[in-house]
């Protein structure tokens, strides 16, 4: 009978806990407010806009566009930086001729690129119907890598083509084989 009463007890004193919690709410600093309820004061705040995600491009476009759905990668090394939702994808090609392609989509502007520590070697391209702006990663050889950029509506589409570290010369233009690429994939993308 001791063993069932201290039970009872230990029951009453944790649905009592449970109660008491269920009374309060918490402030901004962690501190309880006994009666506040969320609903007695209405929210003012909005979540933050996401830009639109390059990992919702259906795979028959992706593989339409050489690339290989089963390598798609949101992120990189799964996380998006900067503010921009990224998605990135292996082309389907033999070791020799290996790339990777990431595209990046964030509310900035087309003078993000314009950031002389990160980018350099401007130029103005075409891609399909889109004015775009061609560029190199600072730290990435002109021969291997290439990127792309054109702004939709407030957002920021940008797109690189990495080669891959066993490609000593690749078989391709990293740029005329992105703006293909990108071109292909146009009717999937912002506009």
């Amino acid at each position: 009978m001791g063993e069932a009463m201290r039970r009872a007890r230990r029951w009453i004193l944790a649905m009592a806990v449970l109660l008491i919690a269920a009374g309060c709410s918490s402030t901004a600093d962690g501190d309880a407010v006994a009666g506040a309820t969320s609903s007695a004061v209405p929210s003012t705040t909005t979540s933050a806009p996401t830009p639109w995600d390059p990992c919702t491009i259906p795979d028959e476009a992706i593989e339409r566009a050489g690339l290989n759905v089963d390598t798609k990668e949101s992120g990189v090394f799964g996380r998006d930086q900067f503010g921009f939702k990224i998605c990135g994808w292996e082309n389907q090609a033999p070791p020799e001729s290996k790339y990777y392609v990431r595209i990046f989509v964030g509310f900035q502007t087309i003078d993000w690129i314009s950031d002389t520590s990160r980018f350099d070697g401007l130029r103005p391209v075409q891609l399909g119907t889109r004015d775009a702006t061609q560029f190199e990663q600072i730290s990435a050889t002109e021969s291997l890598n290439c990127g792309v950029a054109y702004t939709a509506g407030s957002e920021l589409v940008m797109s690189t083509i990495i080669s891959d570290v066993l490609v000593d010369s690749p078989q391709y233009d990293p740029c005329t084989e992105l703006n293909s690429l990108i071109a292909t994939l146009g009717s999937e993308l912002p506009s």
